[in-house]
């Protein structure tokens, strides 16, 4: 009833807006603050009606056919194994028929703690998210607050003023819907788009200098998009890898840097090397 009542007006209580954010080591030094990520613990209340409002919301981009297919995150029936195995079946037919195929890895650095609100709002209404479950997701995603707890101690209030909030049940979705255009526009010309989160991975197959142009065009777009939608592209965590037996030589940028070729990359917890071979991380 609680539930019910909160959807139909739209209200979300200031209870739900506050969250205790714990920072997890992700790698590196553990005196760096950039080795950690972000994680909101939230009211559990407010955890089971996201869950609901989050169920609903896939039943209707299934319906409707909205989420892009290459989505392998946070999405039913895909996974790390779906995106792995889809990516490995691509780049083994190229290395048995002697074909070469680059791999560009891009990641958005701090992705999901910089969404803008007003345009993922726009971005839900143009997906048919409307009406008193738009006026709640812009309630529960504006005006919160947040305090940083490390052991015992926690830090000033701050309030937050972008995001999808890291741990909440609905943030995933928000961000997935976020992109989905960006995935769309990429699979226009003619590159493969992998994506899992806020990492997105594209690659062609390259038989001479004009499929190198088309990757670096299809860069490009990623390039535009990005600023207008403002995620930021983490250009050093950028490379490209070449599968097979190569073609010619590949050089790609993002924003006039030119990215590195690199001779094998971590691609969820596999490490995959040029030529395909892939090796698990222990």
């Amino acid at each position: 009833m609680l539930h019910n009542q909160s959807l139909s007006v739209g209200y979300v209580p200031p209870e739900w807006h506050a969250a205790h954010i714990v920072p997890v080591h992700k790698k590196g030094i553990t005196g760096d603050v950039s080795n950690y990520r972000s994680i909101s613990l939230t009211c559990v209340t407010s955890k089971i009606f996201e869950r609901i409002i989050v169920n609903r919301i896939f039943d209707h981009l299934a319906h409707n056919s909205i989420l892009h297919p290459v989505q392998h995150g946070f999405v039913k029936q895909r996974s790390t194994c779906t995106k792995l195995l889809e990516s490995f079946n691509d780049w083994t037919l190229c290395v048995q028929t002697k074909q070469h195929i680059s791999i560009v890895y891009v990641d958005f650095s701090k992705a999901f703690d910089v969404v803008s609100h007003n345009k993922l709002f726009a971005r839900l209404y143009s997906y048919g998210i409307r009406g008193s479950v738009l006026l709640w997701l812009n309630n529960f995603l504006t005006g919160r607050t947040h305090q940083t707890r490390v052991s015992p101690t926690l830090s000033d209030v701050a309030h937050l003023l972008s995001g999808v909030v890291q741990g909440s049940g609905i943030g995933p979705c928000m961000f997935l819907l976020y992109i989905n255009e960006l995935i769309a526009k990429l699979a226009k010309y003619g590159i493969t788009v992998k994506a899992f989160a806020d990492g997105v991975k594209i690659y062609l197959q390259i038989a001479d200098d004009l499929d190198v142009q088309q990757l670096q065009l299809a860069v490009d777009v990623l390039c535009r998009w990005d600023k207008i939608w403002q995620l930021s592209i983490s250009v050093n965590k950028c490379c490209i890898l070449n599968v097979g037996r190569q073609a010619c030589d590949v050089a790609v940028s993002i924003n006039g840097a030119v990215i590195p070729v690199v001779e094998s990359m971590r691609d969820l917890g596999v490490l995959v090397t040029k030529d395909s071979k892939k090796k698990l991380p222990f």
